[in-house]
């Protein structure tokens, strides 16, 4: 009986300090939870389950195509400023860090096409703003 002494005069001070009831934090989270699976099962009504199942793997494998492994590039020498741009797919867009074959080409980690590197237009003379003086 002393632990649940001890729990409940811990939630009254959590109570305290929040100025929340700690019942309504639990109806709002219960909410939450209940929106969630309610909308998921009007997907798979509408889409199926399938085809949810499909956008599931598809969505985890963007999710860490960036955690594939780290890009080595040579870094510019000194006074030179680097190349900036970003790896696009040209099924998927940007999913994030490609996978590199053993001849070096950027490899699309959703679906393995050739990935290409993007740079913006640059206007001349610009410089990042980090490095920028003033």
């Amino acid at each position: 009986m002393s632990i649940f002494k001890e729990f409940t005069g811990k939630l009254s001070v959590l109570e305290t300090s929040l100025g929340l009831r700690l019942e309504s934090v639990a109806i709002f989270a219960v909410s939450i939870v209940a929106v969630a699976a309610m909308v998921t099962f009007l997907y798979w009504g509408i889409f199926g389950f399938g085809h949810w199942k499909n956008e599931m793997s598809v969505a985890g494998k963007i999710m860490v195509a960036a955690a594939t492994a780290p890009v080595n590039q040579t870094p510019p020498a000194s006074g030179q400023i680097g190349q900036t741009g970003q790896y696009v797919c040209p099924v998927h867009g940007a999913v994030g860090l490609p996978r590199f074959n053993a001849a070096g080409v950027p490899i699309c980690p959703v679906g393995g096409e050739v990935m290409q590197f993007k740079c913006p237009p640059q206007a001349a003379g610009a410089t990042p703003a980090a490095w920028a003086g003033g």
